[in-house]
């Protein structure tokens, strides 16, 4: 049986609205700013940030998690962790938020770096802990560092002066060089960053060409985070970067359906029929791959009044 926990424990700890906590833990000095160091070797349980991806983790039972504990294993360390914010369908307790933080620092000095990004968030919100923003940057730059995806992206969004807010002075480079480490990982969002970097030329020369090909390394990157194909429907349809190539703007449009729509209709005025059957197939062909389908797929057409018919 798989458990399937709330998007407030996935892989960080994020903010529960209404809640005060900050009384119930009281071990950090408020002025500390540095991570605890690891005292084993590092290792990761998964770097895939979608939201889901511990599921698979606690595909066991509390009675498992608790004899591995004890036996001073990481992985159940951290798992146990999250259990005690009480929020993890299936595993579900009273939250004792002040043993939650102590077992995820446990973990971390053993080695666990998914870990280090579970304390960023606690010390970021301050729900369960007095917020403490040294010692959060302090968590996310040492997992990012040891090759975390999440806190290598959220880093890249700090420097970029977007969330998380308040833990560094806005720095591209830095920017850069953080959504760089993430997307040459895998991670799609932090591709599609360095494109919207380089295609407004944000401290440094606009490149369309590094542009482009950011965006299309994005398209098969294994973690899609926030990817969208409406950025390539308009790099194709524009030139920008590349050749203006209609057949492949619709397919990128189609993907998008029904938010590429307007844009089909649009395109269809100024394509051969034969043009754009060649882009549905292309687009069929693309979802059959991702096993990821549109209504379109199935026949249907957009309608003014939101269906499909």
């Amino acid at each position: 049986m798989k458990f399937f926990f709330y998007i407030a424990t996935i892989i960080g700890l994020l903010y529960l609205p209404g809640c005060d906590n900050t009384r119930e833990f009281n071990k950090t000095d408020p002025h500390e700013n540095t991570a605890l160091p690891m005292e084993h070797e590092a290792k990761i349980i998964t770097n895939n940030p979608d939201i889901d991806a511990l599921s698979e983790s606690f595909d066991t039972t509390i009675e498992k998690i608790t004899e591995k504990t004890e036996q001073n294993d990481a992985e159940s360390i951290y798992l146990l962790g999250l259990i005690n914010f009480g929020h993890i369908t299936g595993f579900e307790r009273e939250p004792n938020r002040a043993r939650a933080i102590e077992l995820l620092r446990r973990a971390w000095r053993l080695g666990l770096v998914d870990a280090g990004y579970s304390l960023f968030t606690v010390y970021y919100n301050g729900v369960v802990a007095p917020v403490n923003k040294p010692l959060a940057l302090a968590y996310l730059q040492a997992s990012a560092e040891k090759g975390l995806i999440i806190s290598q992206r959220d880093l890249g969004h700090a420097y970029r002066g977007a969330d998380p807010q308040g833990l560094v002075e806005e720095d591209i480079e830095q920017a850069r060089y953080w959504f760089t480490r993430a997307a040459e990982q895998g991670d799609a969002e932090s591709a599609t960053q360095l494109a919207g970097i380089y295609h407004k030329g944000i401290g440094v020369e606009r490149d369309d060409e590094a542009a482009f090909n950011w965006l299309k390394r994005a398209e098969n990157m294994p973690f899609e985070g926030r990817m969208s194909h409406s950025g390539l429907s308009m790099y194709y349809e524009q030139g920008i970067g590349t050749e203006v190539d209609l057949v492949q703007a619709y397919k990128y449009y189609d993907l998008e359906d029904p938010a590429g729509a307007p844009d089909k209709r649009r395109l269809e005025a100024i394509m051969t029929p034969e043009q754009v059957q060649e882009a549905i197939r292309l687009s069929r062909e693309r979802q059959e791959e991702r096993g990821v389908f549109v209504p379109s797929y199935y026949g249907l057409e957009y309608q003014p009044d939101g269906s499909f018919k």
